[in-house]
């Protein structure tokens, strides 16, 4: 049994960036302490959450130490090649293929779908002996784990058969049993059935490992000197080849490379089944909730695949070209001859019978109406008209978010609004705490953001204006102070600071001006000079502290907004975001730099 989990987290690495929650079809996703760790009891390894993680912190387990010393030690491997290989090895000529793998250390290459045929052909038995009802299959490990976990009302109709991989690696244990098997294909959850099925299977691993194997042994494809024993042992498969893309093991069913949708209806007799392919995670969930409307005066088997488009789209492939392109090459290798079987009795006797008991099915909690209203509370959420469901914590709506923090999968400083509102209260009792008048004017000139001290120093009427504008939001600075070319200048030029003393009358003044966004937006720091507390020297200093205060929590809503801002863009941000001048574009944000 392997320590980790087939996909897990490197928690060093996450960026608290809720991606992975957003991703995860199952929410299998907790955060503590900012970082986002799987909960491998909710898992269903799909691999959804390695695809999306911008910093790489969701990873697929790699086994490739094991099998490094395995070959090392010269044992006996064959390798159970995923009939994915076509549409991942398109452009290699297949003898060379075989070749590298021989050239790595590996006794022999066989093909996946010679267990795929073989579970088709189980299925169909196992399915003609049903009575009407929905049937699913077994050959997705995700997508039993999913119907396992979570839908267990759906369990006991799992065809009890093995998956295609596990079904090979028992063939080529039976007919070879001194040899060790070494799956390899483009799935994460095949890992999953490595840990349970150990006596069948030795190895699992994908695509990407095997490249990174090659790569450190310096195998080139283009290289490779093929002999006449590099073909696949210990026959060749034929229609087993289609299982990666939607409808291939239907094809066997029926016996049939034909569209699925031409054969949608067989019938057997009197009795009429249904073959239905569905592939993507959220597909199936819909489906496996209203299998009631499908269980109709006839069987409906569902063949289910957790990757949208099959097994070709597995998050382990190098390949990412689209889902039809794979799906031509794999339909232009298959072969539908006649095949050699050279080990027919072996072949024909194969129990591959299983059941999948050993994956327990999820405790459904039960949240009652009152839980989630408190739970909402904790993130300032007291009406319907509060539950924004803007999506930033990665939860589908604010009360899936409220059952998550429940749970305890899930942290207040989560939710976008509720930070936001921290940071903006926060940054506004700060500024009216400040000694020194705080003006933001924008390009045109115009106040986003003042405190009331500015108002004060600026005497009684920009007072009164004050009084019935808080914030001064919109306000023509032009119109308010006389010395309103210095904040021209900076706009104009970019300037970084300029200060002034500046005498208007009896008033004198200290004036800082600064770019907070170049040629957008500029923060003005004023001071009466005549103010006995007043000291000149540390004016700048104290903003700065201010604003070194606000960092943090204005740091984590750029996260949690997808934004990579700087410390002081994000900081500064805050402080305009209620009172962004009317003339900015709708989605444009206003960012700042010191």
């Amino acid at each position: 049994m392997n320590e980790l989990p087939p996909v897990y987290t490197e928690e060093n690495d996450c960026q608290d960036c809720y991606k992975c929650i957003k991703a995860c079809p199952v929410k299998a996703i907790k955060i503590e302490s900012g970082s986002a760790s799987i909960i491998p009891e909710l898992c269903i390894y799909c691999g959804r959450c390695t695809l999306i993680c911008p910093a790489n912190a969701k990873k697929v387990r790699n086994d490739l130490r094991e099998l490094k010393q395995s070959l090392m030690r010269n044992e006996k491997i064959i390798v159970s090649l995923a009939p994915s290989y076509l549409s991942e090895y398109s452009d290699v000529n297949v003898h060379n293929l075989l070749a590298a793998f021989r050239e790595a250390g590996f006794w022999k290459v066989s093909q996946t779908a010679i267990g795929a045929e073989k579970v088709a052909e189980e299925t169909k038995k196992w399915l003609d002996s049903q009575p009407n009802g929905v049937y699913i299959s077994s050959c997705c490990p995700s997508a039993v784990q999913l119907v396992k976990k979570y839908y267990p009302e759906c369990a006991a109709v799992i065809a009890p058969v093995y998956s295609p991989m596990v079904a090979h690696a028992a063939f080529l244990k039976d007919i070879c049993p001194d040899a060790k098997v070494a799956f390899v294909g483009p799935c994460a959850a095949k890992k999953s059935e490595l840990d349970e099925f150990g006596d069948k299977i030795d190895f699992v691993l994908t695509f990407k490992e095997i490249r990174e194997l090659f790569e450190d042994m310096g195998i080139d494809f283009e290289f490779m000197k093929p002999t006449p024993e590099d073909v696949f042992f210990p026959f060749a498969a034929t229609r087993g080849n289609l299982y990666p893309i939607d409808g291939g093991m239907l094809a066997n069913m029926i016996n049939s490379i034909t569209t699925v949708e031409a054969r949608i209806n067989h019938n057997m007799g009197d009795v009429c089944v249904r073959y239905m392919t569905f592939s993507g995670v959220e597909n199936i969930k819909e489906i496996l909730e209203d299998t009631k409307e499908l269980s109709q005066n006839c069987k409906t088997f569902l063949e289910l695949m957790a990757c949208e488009g099959g097994c070709i789209k597995g998050p382990c492939s190098n390949v990412n070209s689209s889902s039809a392109s794979k799906r031509v090459k794999v339909l232009q290798g298959v072969e539908t001859g006649p095949t050699n079987n050279t080990h027919k009795e072996k072949y024909d006797s194969l129990d591959i019978s299983t059941d999948y008991s050993y994956i327990s099915p999820i405790h459904r909690k039960e949240y009652t109406q009152q839980d989630i209203q408190q739970a909402l509370l904790r993130v300032n959420k007291k009406n319907e008209a509060d539950e924004l469901n803007c999506g930033g914590c990665g939860y589908d709506s604010c009360r899936s978010f409220a059952k998550a923090l429940i749970d305890g999968r899930a942290e207040n400083d989560m939710c976008v609004s509720f930070m936001r509102r921290i940071a903006q209260d926060k940054t506004n009792i700060l500024l009216k705490k400040l000694p020194q008048g705080i003006v933001i004017v924008n390009e045109d000139l115009k106040i986003v953001d003042a405190n009331e001290k500015f108002a004060d120093i600026l005497g009684d009427e920009v007072k009164m204006i004050f009084d019935a504008n808080p914030g001064l939001y919109g306000a023509d600075i032009t119109k308010l102070v006389p010395f309103h070319r210095f904040f021209s200048s900076v706009l104009n030029t970019g300037v970084d600071v300029i200060e002034q003393d500046i005498r208007d009358g009896d008033n004198y003044y200290g004036l800082s001006v600064f770019s907070v966004n170049d040629h957008s937006l500029v923060c003005g720091i004023l001071q009466n000079l005549h103010a006995p507390e007043v000291r000149k020297d540390l004016v700048l200093k104290r903003t700065q502290e201010v604003i070194m205060e606000n960092m943090k929590v204005v740091q984590k809503i750029a996260f949690l907004l997808g934004e990579n801002a700087s410390y002081t863009e994000a900081m500064l941000n805050s402080i305009v975001e209620s009172h962004k001048d009317s003339g900015q574009k709708e989605n444009e944000p206003l960012t700042f730099e010191l």
